[in-house]
């Protein structure tokens, strides 16, 4: 992705990006649609104030998941978090890249670093929940605020 397709900002030495062709679920994961199906990653904002990726625990393919439900954990160093869902439906494909090297999560969270592709089962009506990035981005840039002065 060109640098134009982001929305960018930088608290003391880190770049936190939203990329503008996703949808953002409130619980830090991105969905972006093509295919007839939905790719599905946690946010920059997450793989950053996480840490370094140690490990991922999935579903597997064929599994079904519904908005808003835990789909996952990444495991840090310093915490384990939930992947939640962004999107109901059948998990199509699980990224198995992750699996020998989930570090690409922190590496290029919104591409390689991708975790699902998922079938929606209730798309139209589940995508209007969640945001834009113009509309998360300031979300984010508050909650970087509050990790900062931590």
């Amino acid at each position: 992705m060109s640098e134009n397709q982001f929305l960018e900002t930088t608290y003391d030495k880190f770049v936190f990006r939203a990329s503008l062709d996703c949808l953002y679920h409130t619980g830090e994961c991105w969905v972006r649609e093509g295919g007839g199906s939905v790719t599905v990653g946690v946010t920059d904002y997450q793989q950053k104030t996480g840490g370094d990726i140690a490990f991922i625990e999935t579903l597997e393919t064929g599994g079904e998941i519904k908005q808003g439900e835990d789909a996952g954990t990444l495991e840090t160093i310093k915490t384990t978090m939930s992947i939640i869902a962004p999107a109901s439906g059948v998990i199509k494909e699980v990224n198995g890249r992750l699996e020998d090297d989930p570090q690409l999560i922190n590496m290029d969270p919104f591409g390689e670093g991708w975790i699902y592709r998922i079938e929606p089962s209730n798309w139209e009506k589940e995508k209007q929940g969640l945001m834009d990035a113009r509309t998360y981005f300031p979300l984010m840039e508050e909650k970087i605020r509050k990790e900062m002065e931590k």
